[in-house]
């Protein structure tokens, strides 16, 4: 070989090596600060999410009693001192856990009409302001400081009252939260705050503190985190005297904030600075040394080796590497490869004619040419065009597909080019006819020593009559008749499927009784009964259109699967609006008049209820009786005691 040629390339392997080491050196100098910032950052948002999770169900619980409460006819009562003796009853059963200090009903101005403890009847009731006009569901008021009526640091869970005149609030002391906060660290030195526009807890030790003295020590403030959109995993704090993360406690117009002091971010990261440096630096010179010493015995044979390979790439197969003069490692490889060139011939003209006499429709996809070889029964069936073509990013059979079969085949494609191994699936096409073709294919990975891929080989199988015929009786299988919703044993199906691949998002399950349906039944008979079913299934299936699918379970029940998220943290207004849909009622003109539909809706989430689906909805079902047991014509998310459930509420608190 050359001396400047090989003088070149020494100086090219060497540089290839080595430089991208003294880039890393000099980045890492720079930048492995700010990483560890970034490790921060991530622990802290790590560490409030967790934390916030467990704040969250704590307000839940309380604003779903609230919830519970302003729906008894009770809290409903135009008399509160009649009503006064079942008030105070339900009341203690609230306090009885000692978080919640009292149970009050206030009018629409605020007015107190009712407390279980030292509010004064006729005062203002300080949660409820003038912003509480426009709630309609539960909602948590910010945190109150030494609270003048109960002389503690509190917060109210309230809801609106069914009647519309007013609200049911609980007030809760805020010592449950702060034990939590309190109790929580992270990476020694990294403490958990819980905060609203005017009031912070545990903020430098202190219980409870002023949110305006965060902003000297913290950017941004308080009322901007308030007003920021975030993700689950929080936005994260890098500027100020504390690093760390925050996010807003779903549910509440609280925002949970993870600080970790800055000064302690520097020293914790020199160690691994320096020691980081030492083991660059001894990189380079190893690699210096054995590119050096790689230049004399590997350069020489490998190039000998490319040429011969470049030859047989341009199509000269007859060509094979000479090893003469190559040591023994080389020469070993060398006889391999060309063994293997051999054997590749041999293999292709078999291929060739096995394709040429099959039924079957084959094809062959080239990595090293990217080129694709099709039979000729597969040119006349399906049609497709494939000069350039490719297999391996969308351009072969999923431009004869819709886009639901396409997508099917990318991820097939994927799953084969990862797993290197073979796949089969099933897909409609338009064929060379422009009708659709129903195929099955089957695909295996060829790959070299190294377990590169070299070919796919391919076969498809024209499955049409099989597949219609297939699909006919499944889809008569799977729908009730009447309803055209899925039969019980489908939705089952569907719905367990569905919760398997949800990857642990929130899935609501909404068992729905159509209330007196034997009534209906009886007076108007079972032909009306029938439209009232068709009925129902059409407004559930109006609500949720793409989001969800149903399943009619038998008579006058049906269950409703609902996993869209957003649709799912507002269940209860979905649930309203199917109550309301159906009341809303529809003209039959076999009987010439408007019937209005009544239903009782049971709901229950997963995972948060259960991770199995015939528990879920049984959880569902549980709710729903809940619902029937208390006045019908309404809804009611699963609580635990519903599983044994006698006709009376009980406070979860």
């Amino acid at each position: 070989m050359n001396i400047k040629v090989k003088t070149a390339l020494r100086a090219i392997l060497i540089g290839t090596t080595v430089l991208p080491l003294i880039i890393l050196a000099v980045v890492a100098s720079t930048q492995i600060f700010g990483f560890s910032r970034t490790v921060i950052g991530d622990e802290a948002a790590t560490a409030g999410a967790a934390q916030s999770a467990a704040i969250a169900n704590i307000a839940g619980e309380y604003m779903s009693d609230a919830a519970g409460f302003a729906g008894m006819n009770v809290f409903n009562s135009s008399d509160m001192n009649s009503a006064k003796a079942d008030l105070d009853t339900i009341s203690a059963a609230a306090k009885a856990g000692g978080s919640v200090l009292d149970v009050v009903v206030s009018g629409k101005d605020g007015s107190v009409l009712y407390s279980s403890g030292a509010a004064a009847v006729g005062s203002r009731f300080f949660a409820i302001d003038d912003s509480a006009a426009s709630k309609t569901s539960a909602f948590v008021s910010k945190f109150f400081l030494n609270e003048a009526t109960y002389k503690k640091n509190v917060f109210a869970a309230t809801a609106p009252l069914t009647n519309g005149e007013g609200f049911v609030s609980i007030v809760v002391d805020t010592a449950k939260i702060t034990d939590i906060i309190s109790a929580s660290s992270f990476l020694g030195n990294g403490y958990l705050v819980v905060a609203d526009k005017d009031t912070a807890l545990n903020f430098g030790g202190n219980i409870s503190t002023s949110s305006g003295d965060l902003s000297a020590y913290i950017q941004p403030d308080v009322s901007t985190m308030l007003a920021t959109s975030v993700g689950d995993a929080g936005e994260k704090l890098y500027d100020g005297q504390y690093l760390g993360a925050f996010g807003h406690v779903n549910g509440t117009s609280w925002v949970w904030i993870s600080l970790y002091p800055a000064s302690e971010a520097t020293n914790s990261v020199m160690l691994v600075f320096i020691v980081g440096m030492v083991i660059i630096a001894a990189l380079i010179l190893v690699c210096v040394l054995v590119m050096v010493i790689a230049t004399q015995k590997v350069i020489d044979p490998m190039l000998g080796m490319l040429a011969t390979m470049k030859e047989i790439n341009a199509g000269n197969h007859t060509e094979r590497i000479n090893t003469e003069g190559m040591g023994k490692e080389f020469a070993g490889m060398s006889n391999i490869f060309n063994e293997m060139m051999d054997e590749s011939m041999m293999s292709e003209e078999l291929h060739r004619t096995v394709s040429d006499i099959s039924d079957n429709m084959l094809f062959e996809w080239d990595f090293a040419k990217e080129s694709m070889f099709v039979s000729d029964n597969f040119k006349e069936k399906i049609g497709l065009n494939v000069s350039g073509v490719t297999l391996n990013n969308g351009k072969f059979l999923d431009s004869l597909m819709d886009e639901e079969d396409s997508e099917k085949y990318k991820r097939d494609m994927n799953t084969l080019f990862k797993d290197k191994g073979d796949i089969g699936g099933e897909y409609k096409i338009k064929n060379a006819s422009g009708q659709d073709m129903w195929v099955s294919m089957r695909a295996r990975c060829i790959t070299d020593r190294l377990g590169e891929v070299l070919r796919v080989i391919g076969v498809l199988t024209d499955i049409t009559s099989e597949k219609n015929a297939t699909l006919k009786l499944a889809e008569r299988a799977s729908f009730d008749f009447l309803s055209q919703l899925y039969n019980r044993n489908t939705f089952e199906r569907e719905f367990a499927a569905e919760l398997e691949r949800s990857t642990g998002k929130k899935i609501a399950a909404l068992f729905i009784d159509v209330d007196d349906f034997k009534f209906i039944n009886d007076r108007y008979s079972h032909a009306v009964g029938d439209e009232v079913i068709r009925f129902v299934a059409d407004t559930i299936k109006s609500k949720t259109g793409e989001s969800g699918f149903a399943g009619r379970f038998g008579g006058d029940e049906f269950v409703l699967c609902v996993p869209d998220p957003n649709m799912v943290e507002n269940v209860e207004v979905l649930s309203m609006d199917i109550i309301d849909d159906l009341y809303n009622g529809y003209y039959s003109k076999s009987v010439d008049t408007t019937l209005n539909i009544k239903a009782s809706i049971g709901i229950a989430i997963y995972p948060d209820h259960s991770t199995d689906g015939k528990e879920l909805v049984g959880c569902a079902d549980a709710a729903m009786y809940f619902v029937k047991k208390n006045g019908k014509a309404n809804y009611h998310i699963y609580q635990p005691e519903d599983s044994n459930l006698e006709g009376n509420f009980t406070s979860s608190l």
